[in-house]
């Protein structure tokens, strides 16, 4: 099987300035010296030749300055990606104009720039892939994290995550949840058979994999209605109530659908319905040791299958990485696999809300299928269906029940052979309207799709389902494989060690992560040197990848090639979490498709 090794990662620092702060060097403030000919250069440029107007000189590279951002220019670089890197606003500048350069220091990579609205001073350093993985853990940690919900934070201040409000849900803070939880899993195991178990880095990615863990696990018992219902997130009294959703407040066993758009729509504005069903004290923990009770709580419902495929995947690996050595953590995974499966297979194949009737996004029958919403998603929704069926065989260790309906469903019902027409049911839907398969993708379900295929084919032993689902998992390839994503190609990679993938651009991306989750954004639309794509549809891409630090920083939800440039103080105001990178990294390293960066 193909291993990537990881020996350094680049990290862009940068520090903002004032114009008239007295450590901006004077130098900055002088008349420029005129550009040096670049005729030279045979590689396409961020800028037109003629627009540079400053440069500055380290001894690993040209640095020029431009109305559209700075460029570094460095043919000498050990790898391709890194020969030409561009500088933008806001991340690295406060606007594009860049006026004059300055290098203090030909020997390190860093020069300071000074643009129309302030100063910069940018610094390429190295560190290893893990302890880039260790920065991004530390600032999720220590800003992102509520109730052990590691999604997304809103900034009182610009580009200070110190700043972060103690609120901020997100509409699927389960799934990003469930993925940050299996990537630390996946390093405490990792750790634990490198370092010892009670190494001190083992046992803190222990601490911090079980509360990620608990946190997923405690929402799908905090409805307390008893039947499986899992919720998206949950808030307390003291957190301010979006109008976005569904949201239940709960008191004296009783909960109250509150008075919000989506209730009133649903004509749930009101509703109360039971809710009794004891929290494990393990997991209620995670809100009693902040001072609330369960009366405190406001849990958002209308659950996605997003959810709940996230949650099965966390099951398999808390039960396969924790299950020996944490028996009261593998029976809470257990009763609760059985429980949400148990719902879904009561309630006609899905999710039902309060009223009786299925959750928008949630529906796992034929019947939904059938529809026109349903008819392309089928494909996915059966694989979903069945992985969380061979999962809960896997951590119950019980045929019986499960086995049945996963054969009648795979078998007899067609379910298995389903699972193999994503690409044709996709093709035709987005081509009746006139597009192409990328501009109709919910980007969301690449990751969908990854989980349910890989447990699948980890966890089927009958050759022709196994078949199927392998077929299955291809049809997906013309949308994620372009991607080059880690957290998508290394369970590919897994399910088929035989072929081969582009690990040059797998090394890429995590070398080029940025060192921060914040989202600034970066200028796109500009540059010279990434031709803008049309898709058949209308939609804009850039023709081609560009390294993950030099597009917008986001979850695994959105598309690489955007053609945008996201300016405007929203970015510097939101602090993504870690899992984009600390998820793949550790997968990586579990399953030993990244050396450890000792080793070649």
């Amino acid at each position: 099987m193909q291993k990537i090794v990881l020996k350094d990662s680049i990290v862009r620092s940068v520090t903002f300035f004032s114009p008239d702060d007295a450590a901006v060097p004077a130098a900055l403030r002088e008349p420029q010296p005129p550009v040096p000919d670049l005729s030279g250069i045979r590689v396409p440029l961020p800028s037109r030749r003629r627009d540079y107007t400053c440069f500055a000189k380290t001894n690993g590279a040209l640095w020029l300055g431009a109305p559209n951002g700075l460029t570094r220019y460095a043919p000498d670089a050990g790898r391709a990606a890194d020969r030409v890197m561009h500088f933008s606003a806001n991340r690295e500048l406060e606007d594009d104009r860049v006026l004059a350069l300055y290098a203090p220091a030909p020997a390190r990579e860093a020069v300071w720039a000074r643009t129309e609205t302030g100063v910069s001073y940018i610094e390429l350093t190295e560190v290893s892939a893990e302890r880039k993985s260790e920065i991004l853990t530390e600032e999720s940690l220590s800003y992102v994290d509520r109730h052990g919900m590691v999604t997304q934070k809103v900034l009182t201040e610009a580009r200070t995550p110190a700043s972060a409000v103690p609120h901020g849900h997100s509409d699927n803070s389960g799934t990003f949840t469930c993925m940050f939880a299996v990537g630390e899993l996946c390093k405490y195991d990792s750790l634990k058979r490198r370092l010892g178990a009670d190494h001190p880095k083992t046992l803190e990615a222990r601490r911090t994999a079980l509360r990620a863990t608990e946190a997923c696990l405690l929402l799908c018992y905090i409805s307390c209605r008893g039947d499986g219902f899992v919720a998206r997130t949950y808030l307390t009294k003291d957190e301010p109530l979006p109008d976005d959703g569904l949201f239940y407040r709960i008191t004296n066993g009783k909960a109250t659908c509150q008075d919000l758009s989506f209730a009133r729509e649903k004509g749930l504005s009101g509703k109360v319905i039971d809710a009794a069903a004891p929290i494990p004290e393990r997991l209620s923990r995670l809100f009693r040791d902040e001072g609330y009770t369960i009366d405190d709580i406001i849990y958002k419902g209308d659950t996605s299958s997003d959810e709940i495929t996230h949650h099965y995947l966390l099951f398999y690996f808390t039960h396969k990485i924790l299950g020996e050595e944490d028996p009261e953590l593998d029976a809470l995974i257990k009763d609760r696999a059985v429980a949400i499966l148990d719902h879904i297979l009561s309630h006609g194949l899905h999710l039902t809300e309060c009223d009786g009737f299925p959750t928008t996004w949630a529906r796992w029958s034929k019947e939904y299928f059938s529809s026109p919403i349903g008819w392309p998603d089928g494909p996915l929704n059966a694989a979903e269906l069945l992985s969380y069926l061979k999962v809960t065989m896997y951590v119950t260790g019980e045929q019986g029940r499960w086995a049945e309906e996963y054969r009648r469903l795979a078998i007899d019902e067609g379910y298995a052979h389903l699972t193999t027409l994503h690409d044709e049911r996709f093709f035709i839907s987005v081509g009746t309207e006139g597009a192409e398969q990328v501009e109709g993708l919910m980007y969301g379900d690449n990751s969908l799709a990854t989980c349910a295929y890989w447990m699948l084919i980890t966890l089927e032993t009958d050759e022709e389902l196994l078949r199927l689902y392998k077929k299955g998992y291809r049809g997906w390839n013309s949308t994620f494989r372009r991607e080059h994503n880690p957290a998508y190609d290394f369970p590919y990679m897994l399910c088929f060690p035989e072929e081969k993938l582009n690990t040059e651009l797998l090394t890429d991306w995590f070398r080029r992560q940025p060192i921060t989750r914040l989202c600034s954004e970066n200028s796109v639309k500009e540059r010279r040197d990434v031709p803008k794509r049309i898709r058949l549809g209308g939609m804009e891409e850039t023709s081609c990848l560009l390294p993950p630090d030099e597009r917008s920083i986001t979850k695994y939800d959105r598309n690489p090639f955007a053609y945008r440039n996201e300016h405007g103080a929203g970015g510097l105001y939101l602090l993504e979490s870690c899992y984009v990178y600390t998820y793949a990294y550790w997968l990586g390293r579990y399953y030993g498709l990244i050396a450890d960066e000792t080793e070649g």
